[in-house]
This record gives structure tokens, C-alpha cells and sequence, in this order.
């Protein structure tokens, strides 16, 4: 695997190749321009578009607070706005754990399928699944911005 470090963004650029046990073929996208990741999208009848975002040394935190949920729901409204996905139902926002291990979680329902993300400390754990392709380097930015971090972590998976 390498490691590629842009702009305070670190891509792991491990452009595998797997073969799951059902025979289907799963590629990491991650570095590829927009236009291969939508033809392979396409061309390999993919179910969805997985993009994996681990960001770091965020300065924009969310505590256990209602301030935090708002900012939580604006974003996950503006994430869906900027790559287009419409929303099903209000997102789900909690505050989950104890001692040192606890922070936010969000589940946000999409017509395509879903949203998550997590929250601990100064990091924010974000996935994003559709069937309907979306820009996942839009995302990436968005949510790096967002959060004001200082790098992020990205692997942007067909599902088959």
C-alpha cells in the first residue's frame, strides 16, 4: 500500500483488486480521476459507491451538546445537497459511550441508501453508500472542510 500525502489530505492508494467468495470484483478507486470511477460504476453493473473518509484533527469538534446536533444536521443536509441525494426522514443523531470512548453517531436514511458517521475527540469516522454515483472526492473536500481537519484517511469502494 502506499501513502500519498496532498494538500493535508492523506489517500492510501492501495488500487486492489479482490475477488469476494462470491466471485465479485471489488476495486479501491481511490486517485482515480472522476470519469474511471463513473465507468466503472457503470460498466461493472456496481450496487453502490462506497467511500470511506476517516478525518483527523478536526478543530471544528462536536461535544455533548444541542449546538453540536444542529451542526451535525446541517451538515449531513448540505452533504446530501452538494452530491445530490435526497433524504429519507430526519437524520438520527446520539450521543453514545462512557469514559473514554464516546461521542456522536449519525444515521442519515437516503432513497440510495445511507450515511454514517461517528465522532470521537478530534475525529470523525464518515461513510457514505449509494447506488446512485456521486463525486466522492466533492464529498471528501466538503467534509474535510467542514470539520476543518487536518488530514483524512480515504478509500472510495465499488460495491458489487
Amino acid at each position: 500500500m502506499r501513502i500519498l500525502q496532498t494538500t493535508g489530505m492523506i489517500l492510501s492508494l492501495a488500487l486492489l483488486a479482490t475477488t469476494t467468495q462470491a466471485g465479485e470484483l471489488q476495486k479501491n478507486f481511490i486517485g482515480e480521476p472522476v470519469s474511471v470511477i463513473e465507468d466503472g460504476f457503470n460498466s461493472e453493473e456496481a450496487w453502490g459507491l462506497c467511500t470511506i473518509i476517516d478525518l483527523h484533527g478536526c478543530k471544528n469538534i462536536m461535544n455533548e451538546c444541542d449546538a453540536s446536533e444542529e451542526s451535525i444536521k446541517r451538515f449531513v443536509i448540505e452533504l446530501c445537497e452538494l452530491i445530490d441525494m435526497n433524504r429519507y426522514g430526519a437524520p438520527a443523531i446520539k450521543w453514545f459511550g462512557t469514559g473514554g470512548v464516546e461521542g456522536y453517531t449519525l444515521t442519515q436514511l437516503i432513497e440510495t441508501s445511507c450515511i454514517s458517521a461517528h465522532w470521537a475527540d478530534d475525529r470523525v469516522f464518515i461513510d457514505i453508500f449509494s447506488c446512485k454515483f456521486y463525486n466522492p472526492y466533492e464529498a471528501v473536500e466538503f467534509v474535510k472542510n467542514y470539520f476543518q481537519a487536518e488530514d483524512a484517511s480515504v478509500n472510495v469502494w465499488l460495491r458489487a
